[in-house]
This record gives C-alpha cells, sequence and structure tokens, in this order.
C-alpha cells in the first residue's frame, strides 16, 4: 500500500494506538463474550413423514425458541417458512415452497450466535402435471373419473382432438372419434369422415361417469344431453332433452338416488332427469347457474352462480321422494371473492371446494361456513372443473395460460386438525 508522505505521521500514530489497544486486552473483539440466547435446536417436524410444500401448516418442536413470532426464522431447502405462532418449544410453520425430499431444516433466533443444525424433512408438490400430461395436453372438457380412478375429458394436443382416458399410472388411450373438419391422412383425400365417426362438439360444458360406465356429456349452448361409450370410435347420441327449449346446459350430477341433476342457463329452473326412464322433472328456482354438486353424506343438492345478482351457492335437502325441499343460501361468493364460480365439489367431511374464474382459482369453504382460498399461491390460476379419485389426488382442469390436466394432493381428505383437507 502507498501511503502519501504528509499522511505518514497520522497513519503511525493510529497503528500504535491499535497495537497499544491489542496490546493491552481492551479488544473490540471479546473472546469471552457469550451470546444472550442459547442456540436453537430441533427435535421433531409434524406430520413426520412430510407435507406440501408452501401450504397450511407444520408443527416443528425443539428448544430454545422464542415465544415471539419475529424474533425467530426457519428455512426448508433455501426457501423460508413463515412462522405463524411460537413457543419455547414448538413453531406452527407454513412450509417453504420448495418441494424435495430430505430438505434441511433450519432455525435460527435473534440474539442466539448459531444457527440450529439442519433436520432432513420431505415437502410434496402441491399441484402439478397428472401423470401422462405435460403443458401440450389442454383441457377443452372438465374431467370425470370411473370406479377405478381413470380419468376421462377431451384433450387438444398439438391440434389433434380426442376424448381420452388417463390411467392412474398415466397410460393415455385415446378415442379414435374424429373432430369435425378433421383432415384424412392423404392430404390429396378431402372426403370428409363419415357423420357417425365425427365428434358432435370439441368442447363440452360437463362430462359425468354415468350407469354402465357410459361417458354423459352437455354442450353450454343447447338443452340436450349426450352419452357414449369411450373406445366405441364413434360419436355420442342424444340421452335425453329437456323439455325447456331455452335451457342451455352447464352442469349436471349424479347423485345416490339414481337420478342426474341438471342445471344451466335461461331456465330459471333446476331439472332433474330419471337415469333409467330418462323422464324429466322440473323445479322453478331463479338464477343462471354455473355448477351443481351432490353431497351423499346429507342427501343434499348444492348450486352456485349468479343468483340474486350476486355469485352465490345454494343448498337444497333432498327428500325420500327425491324431490328439493327449499333451499337456502349456503356461501355468498360474490361478497368475499372476485370472478364466477364454475365448478362446485365436496369432500367426505362436509367442505365445499369452489372452482373460481378469479385469482382464487379455489376456495374453500367449511361446514362452520369460514373460508379461505386454497393452497394461495401454489395453484395453477382458471380452474374450471374438479373431480376426485379415491384417494387423497383431487383432478383440476384448468384454462387460459397455464391450460392443462393436474393432479392436486390433498393429503387426507378426512383429517381433522391443523393439516390439510
Amino acid at each position: 500500500m502507498k501511503v502519501k508522505i504528509k499522511l505518514l505521521p497520522v497513519f503511525l500514530l493510529l497503528f500504535a494506538l491499535v497495537f497499544t489497544t491489542c496490546k493491552d486486552d481492551n479488544s473490540i473483539f471479546d473472546p469471552d463474550y457469550e451470546s444472550p440466547e442459547a442456540r436453537p435446536v430441533i427435535t421433531g417436524i409434524s406430520p413426520v413423514n412430510g407435507y406440501l410444500a408452501g401450504v397450511d401448516s407444520v408443527i416443528v418442536t425443539g428448544e430454545g425458541f422464542s415465544t415471539e413470532v419475529d424474533e425467530m426464522t426457519i428455512n426448508f431447502g433455501g426457501s423460508p417458512g413463515v412462522v405463524k405462532a411460537a413457543s419455547e418449544t414448538q413453531l406452527i410453520v407454513r412450509p417453504g415452497v420448495i418441494s424435495g425430499t430430505d430438505l434441511p431444516v433450519i432455525v435460527s433466533r435473534r440474539g442466539a450466535e448459531f444457527l440450529s443444525e439442519s433436520v432432513p424433512y420431505t415437502l410434496i408438490q402441491p399441484q402439478g402435471f397428472y401423470p401422462g400430461t405435460d403443458n401440450n395436453s389442454v383441457p377443452t372438457t372438465p374431467i370425470a373419473v370411473d370406479g377405478n380412478n381413470n380419468v376421462y375429458t377431451i384433450i387438444n394436443r398439438n391440434g389433434v382432438i380426442r376424448y381420452t382416458r388417463i390411467a392412474p399410472d398415466g397410460t393415455i388411450t385415446r378415442d379414435q372419434v374424429k373432430y369435425p373438419g378433421e383432415p384424412r391422412p392423404d392430404p390429396e383425400d378431402t372426403r370428409p369422415y363419415p357423420g357417425d365417426s365425427t365428434m358432435r362438439f370439441t368442447s363440452f360444458s360437463d362430462l359425468e361417469i354415468g350407469p354402465g360406465g357410459k361417458m354423459f356429456t352437455s354442450q353450454q349452448s343447447i338443452r340436450a344431453i349426450f352419452f357414449k361409450t369411450f373406445g366405441s370410435d364413434v360419436r355420442d347420441s342424444v340421452w335425453a332433452a329437456s323439455s325447456s327449449g331455452n335451457l342451455k346446459i352447464n352442469d349436471m350430477v349424479f347423485d345416490d338416488n339414481g337420478f342426474l341433476w341438471v342445471v344451466g342457463l335461461d331456465s330459471d329452473q333446476i331439472h332433474r332427469f330419471d337415469a333409467a326412464s330418462r323422464a324429466e322433472t322440473k323445479f322453478p328456482f331463479t338464477g343462471q347457474f354455473n355448477s351443481v354438486a351432490y353431497f351423499d353424506n346429507n342427501n343434499e343438492l348444492f348450486v352456485g352462480g349468479l343468483i340474486n345478482g350476486s355469485q352465490q351457492i345454494w343448498k337444497f335437502s333432498i327428500n325420500g321422494g327425491g324431490n328439493l325441499n327449499a333451499g337456502e343460501l349456503y356461501f355468498d361468493y360474490g361478497a368475499n371473492y372476485d370472478g364466477a364460480i364454475t365448478s362446485l365439489i365436496l369432500a367426505s367431511n362436509g367442505e365445499l371446494l369452489v372452482g373460481n374464474s378469479g385469482e382464487t382459482s379455489i376456495v374453500r369453504v367449511y361446514p362452520s361456513l369460514s373460508h379461505e382460498p386454497f393452497y394461495p399461491g401454489m395453484i395453477k390460476q382458471g380452474t374450471f372443473g374438479i373431480t376426485w379419485r379415491d384417494d387423497e389426488i383431487a383432478v383440476v382442469v384448468t384454462e387460459g395460460d397455464d391450460a392443462s390436466v393436474n393432479f392436486m394432493d390433498m393429503y387426507d381428505r378426512t383429517r381433522a386438525g391443523i393439516f390439510g383437507f
């Protein structure tokens, strides 16, 4: 280092002062200094087998924690968690957003000299592409699931549109009925495909698996219900049509009583079809309905849509004759969230998931009628269909920029308490 001559006396003086101070043991570094707080220790994380990244809460137990939330931090494999509550031996934490096996979890406390030693913990991805699909698998129709957890929808894959069945392991099977206007393999052959081998529509407002394992579909612009056997490679047939000529069907659901319930636009009625005779019964109720769901535990029907000038969900009990009793407002979605209701589905514990076109994508409504965005920040926007498998997995289709078929890990749909669904 070059030192200017005129500054040399000052430099020598400072050097002498520092040297003297060190010699007299008056350094600003104190080798006997002790941190005011002990090093925190993690002794366990619950659930012990891992949980969902970025979702709800896990319980971290240990020693040397603070009761003040803002004095504690926690990190999951490089992603910070959010400490929601704290005691000297326990932290309630929303995990970080990174998923992976045996992520190192580290806790720090303000005033403690050292971080805790790391503890491995597994965080599971809460939502992602359904097995066998990717961002080129664009669903055009809500999904249905059969008794073997096979998923059905219509998928547009790189311009080829097919009825598609996806097995739980991701095996894809495509019905070979053609889409309207599909060219023949020989570009010189301009003949249209026969009508019975061509789809009626390339998208439907709903798809359900009904009696005999057949697919039942509806199209929003008309009042008819169609059905088809998957794999027959022929177009759908008309199953029934409402006598309400102005009905535009949006959604359908089978109940446990042998009926198919149908809702839509422009009829101001809830429609019921006998699955055996196909006879229609209509129940007056004013609204423009987007969705319908059945809760088998209580034999109840839920409908959602534009009702009384707001996006609302109403509940109806079903009597012994299969008829609707008077309805009641269950949840005023529009008073709490933006966007329109696109789908409804209930879990076995009575919690209701509301798919919607807003930023929340899915809203969770508890039986107590408290509510919250579902997996905020961790799922794709644009939900237009949700269905269950018979395990902890839901299947969700989204539209828009993130159009895709997705799994949604529900962890445990019947578990009570702080975790999961």
